[in-house]
């Protein structure tokens, strides 16, 4: 009994989140009610605010879905080794990102009015964590020229990287000039805390030293 109440919960998050998607695609994210999402979901409203509380428990679900997908993705990949699996977190974030535009660009453009330095809350807080254990690692390893604060790096890198996202969501800049310019930052970043030849290799990366 209690098993087939957790699969049709399931279910029921499963569906809402997909409609969540769909009605963003569709009417971005001041279109997403929780009437209407219950309408799209095929749930009750009362559904929806008992399982998420209300519409910003919707999106804080509907991106945690996303990155619980992505870390899975990540894990099944052969292990990239520290400063690496920062990139390649970004790299698939931009991605699923760009795989989506209408969906996710609603999403960021709205994030200015967030909570915490990079306006993500709790969510940011989950990728700042993941970016931070690795620049750990890195630091462990002895892969940084001085001694550093990896949390306060983090959530530097982490911050960089949100303020042109959102930049691009706002149709301040193009998907190239979002990528372009988000590689320039973090590889700067890096260049100035790594020791060689991991430092050329990030500045190579940036573009400016050829």
């Amino acid at each position: 009994m209690s098993d087939g109440w957790e699969r049709r919960q399931e279910r029921t998050r499963r569906d809402v989140l997909d409609a969540t998607g769909s009605l963003i695609a569709d009417a971005g994210v001041t279109g997403l009610t929780m009437r209407k999402l219950a309408e799209r979901a095929g749930v009750a409203v009362a559904t929806l605010y008992n399982q998420f509380g209300d519409r910003d428990g919707v999106l804080v679900a509907f991106v945690s879905a996303g990155l619980d997908q992505l870390e899975t993705e990540l894990d099944a990949q052969p292990d990239a080794g520290p400063i690496d699996t920062t990139r390649e977190l970004f790299e698939a974030l931009d991605r699923k990102f760009s795989a989506e535009p209408e969906v996710w660009g609603p999403i960021f453009s709205s994030l200015q009015s967030g909570t915490g330095a990079h306006g993500m809350g709790e969510v940011g807080d989950r990728v700042v964590a993941y970016i931070e254990a690795d620049f750990a690692k890195a630091a462990a390893d002895g892969l940084f020229v001085v001694a550093c604060d990896v949390d306060a790096l983090a959530r530097h890198v982490f911050s960089t990287r949100m303020n042109r996202l959102e930049k691009w969501a706002q149709g301040t800049i193009e998907w190239g000039q979002y990528r372009s310019s988000s590689t320039l930052g973090l590889e700067l970043i890096l260049a100035s805390m790594l020791a060689e030849p991991l430092r050329s290799d990030a500045l190579a990366r940036s573009g400016v030293v050829r």
